[in-house]
């Protein structure tokens, strides 16, 4: 039996990404949404690595991609996500069925990472957090111009530029871009712990240093969106920050006290490659997890067969059962 119930539960001889702590888990990446203190944890060695960060007492079974293992019935291999260093599809072939967890997941390039594949399977278990039209993100490229567009011109107006960006992952991909082009940056610290991490496993990001009281002048400031609020920028001189997120397009979400702007620079799918990765991987059952709901009406609408869940709780979104969703048996 394979339920949806605090992850992505095979008959409680695994999970996929499970929410609580577990004896067996296979995890699909790196960002604390999607990570416990399993007891055993399946995983690439980069996700594996960036996860001793957070938790330091579980056992390792390092899987590569594209690697086939066995637990028990279920045949399973990791796939790159293009979300972040280390980060994977999980697919699984269960007595017959081909089922796909992507995960958080990103078709379009990633400075840090391999992107995402699509994978034809029976049934799909997606990351649709930017699932609205509305989220329709400028191109890689595009975020990359802005991003040094930005820094640029705050340095040739005096000010130190300091960008926002998720510690694991999105910081990676920011410091990665700005070291290519010569800058010297200063990073929080859970930032620089996971680029030492990075640097191990891809191409070196150079001129990094950990931020400690006040960054030199001239250097780039990297830190998690919300820090500086409970930092001591004394001393920083004049500063402007740039927030790199899909949120972003919201409108407002990029400003800092007023004195900053934001960039969509997304490490997940973007509504269009939502729909894109649906239509190719032709799934006879979707499942979309961690965005909006009216996805799976969308879904519906062009022909196929969804349903807005959550991964905790196994709950349809739109109507709640009395039990957790069986996916099948």
């Amino acid at each position: 039996m394979v339920k949806l119930q605090k992850g992505i539960n095979f008959n409680n001889i695994f999970a996929v990404d499970p929410t609580i702590k577990s004896d067996l888990a296979v995890v699909s990446h790196a960002h604390s949404d999607h990570l416990r203190a399993h007891k055993k944890i399946i995983a690439t060695p980069e996700t594996l690595a960036l996860a001793r960060l957070q938790y330091k007492r579980f056992e390792a079974s390092p899987v590569g991609y594209n690697q086939k293992f066995e637990i028990g019935p279920a045949t399973i291999e990791l796939t790159p996500a293009g979300h972040m260093l280390g980060s994977a599809q999980v697919i699984i072939d269960w007595h017959g069925e081909r089922i796909v967890y992507t995960g958080d997941f990103k078709l379009e390039k990633n400075s840090t990472c391999p992107p995402a594949k699509i994978h034809k399977c029976d049934t799909l278990l997606i990351d649709t957090t930017y699932g609205k039209p509305a989220y329709k993100f400028p191109s890689a490229d595009e975020c990359k111009e802005r991003l040094l567009d930005f820094v640029d011109t705050k340095f040739k107006t005096g000010f130190t530029p300091v960008v926002m960006a998720y510690s694991f992952g999105k910081a990676q991909e920011a410091m990665s871009i700005l070291s290519a082009e010569g800058y010297e940056i200063e990073a929080h610290q859970k930032a620089y712990a996971a680029t030492q991490i990075y640097n191990e496993f891809s191409d070196k990001i150079s001129g990094i240093f950990e931020l400690n009281d006040k960054p030199e002048s001239g250097r780039v400031v990297v830190v998690p969106p919300g820090a500086l609020r409970h930092m001591h920028t004394y001393g920083w001189g004049r500063i402007r920050t740039c927030f790199l997120s899909g949120w972003t397009l919201n409108g407002g979400m990029g400003h800092w006290r007023n004195n900053g702007f934001g960039i969509p620079f997304s490490d997940h799918a973007s509504f269009e490659d939502i729909i894109k990765y649906v239509e190719t991987a032709k799934p006879k059952k979707i499942y979309t997890l961690f965005g909006p709901p009216d996805i799976a009406d969308y879904l519906n609408r062009i022909g196929f067969k969804a349903e807005a869940v959550t991964m905790s709780s196994g709950h349809i979104v739109s109507k709640l059962p009395t039990s957790n969703i069986e996916l099948f048996n």
